[in-house]
């Protein structure tokens, strides 16, 4: 028997773009995150995308992954393409520019760059349940 094909050449149809903006909204973690800083032109052309970043960014939900985060939004009149500035606990510094990317993309990177460091550090200091302690006794 052969698999059906449809028009796209899928098996499967996607969920769209505000399935895929909602996934990658519900990884995002503000925990490495010291400083975020949003700065655009709202008169300039494709600033569209940061200003939907910039909304997912201000849900309560997100904020509250880091309270000691801030996030600033910079309005410029000079014409200049939209940025986002974000200064890690570690130190390092990562620019976005959002000028040519949609929301998915910046999320995407956000998630990869940023949110991901997030999840390494908490997989590696989550105890193991079940493992043997000094003494001997099973630690829940």
């Amino acid at each position: 028997m052969a698999l059906p094909y449809r028009v796209s050449g899928t098996l499967t149809r996607s969920a769209g773009l505000a399935a895929a903006i909602a996934k990658e909204s519900k990884r995002l973690s503000f925990k490495p995150a010291r400083k975020i800083l949003f700065s655009f032109d709202p008169f300039g052309e494709r600033t569209v995308s940061l200003r939907c970043t910039l909304s997912l960014f201000n849900q309560e939900r997100v904020r509250d992954t880091n309270p000691n985060c801030g996030v600033k939004t910079t309005v410029v009149c000079d014409r200049s393409e939209p940025t986002i500035n974000v200064t890690l606990v570690s130190g390092h510094k990562i620019l976005f520019k959002t000028q040519y990317l949609e929301t998915v993309e910046i999320l995407k990177k956000f998630n990869e760059l940023v949110s991901s460091q997030a999840e390494a550090t908490e997989s590696s200091s989550t105890p193991v349940k079940g493992v043997k302690t000094k003494q001997g006794k099973r630690r829940t």
